[in-house]
């Protein structure tokens, strides 16, 4: 636990022999630790996570502030799970860890940006494994491996009852923007993510995001529209640079296999 935070102490720790409980208070997690574990792209970055109380069976709330980064930030490390399991490969370790569930009661993502500051809050949001049809299975079928290829296919779906997104404008010369936040309130949701990853060293090497939600009726101004579109003009340049550096580090790594393989013969 130790290596995914940042002040954890025994005064933070409550444990309840009796009960087989355990309960962890007022956590700091490790940034850096978060977005290699989720391999987030090189364009946001975590500054600051926080968790007010943390137990066995579940976590009560959450907070999470982010930014985007106008220069891609240093891409992702290894995995911390198989670093704190002394292993580099995809292994028991990434299989324990992948097969529990989560249950948060809240939970609140703020987003600082160049144009715009955002929040998201969701409530009663819960976190399982599932198969490749997205159905609740054992956690044998939640995972298919390729030995030819040494790859692993893995899927994960997060869903909430709630969810309250929030956006305000910065700096613009449009008047209209920075008077017009936009919100939006939906109910239940979800997000399906599938993960393949290089058995060797649990790097990420594609992934799909699909994000459902179950009704949705939202009513915009042209004032709000705009907004939107100045928005997501201000992230489309982050992104294309964390874009240009993925496919730059790609290069690389096959520039150096290939100058490896030739000495080798």
């Amino acid at each position: 636990m130790r290596r995914f935070t940042k002040n954890l102490s025994p005064d933070k720790i409550n444990l309840s022999t009796l009960k087989g409980e355990g309960q962890l208070s007022n956590l700091e997690l490790d940034e850096e630790v978060l977005q290699n574990m989720l391999d987030l792209p090189t364009w946001l970055a975590v500054t600051r996570v926080y968790c007010n109380k943390a137990a066995i069976r579940f976590l009560d709330k959450v907070e999470v502030e982010m930014r985007t980064c106008e220069e891609p930030r240093a891409p992702n490390g290894p995995s911390p799970i198989a670093i704190t399991a002394g292993q580099s490969e995809y292994g028991f370790a990434e299989k324990v860890v992948e097969g529990m569930s989560v249950r948060i009661n809240s939970i609140t993502i703020k987003v600082q940006a160049r144009a715009f500051h955002a929040s998201f809050e969701l409530w009663q949001l819960q976190g399982n494994s599932l198969n490749p049809k997205w159905q609740q299975s054992d956690l044998r079928y939640t995972r298919v491996t390729d030995p030819k290829r040494g790859e692993v296919l893995t899927f994960k779906e997060i869903n909430w009852q709630s969810l309250r997104i929030e956006a305000d404008a910065i700096e613009s010369d449009d008047q209209d923007l920075g008077s017009t936040p936009l919100r939006l309130i939906t109910n239940q949701g979800r997000i399906r993510i599938a993960l393949k990853r290089r058995i060797k060293d649990c790097h990420v090497l594609a992934s799909k995001l699909l994000f459902i939600l179950d009704d949705l009726l939202w009513v915009l101004t042209d004032s709000q529209l705009k907004a939107i579109i100045h928005y997501a003009k201000s992230l489309s340049e982050a992104m294309e640079k964390s874009a240009q550096q993925r496919k730059s580090r790609t290069a690389e790594s096959l520039q150096v296999g290939d100058t490896f393989a030739s000495r080798m013969i």
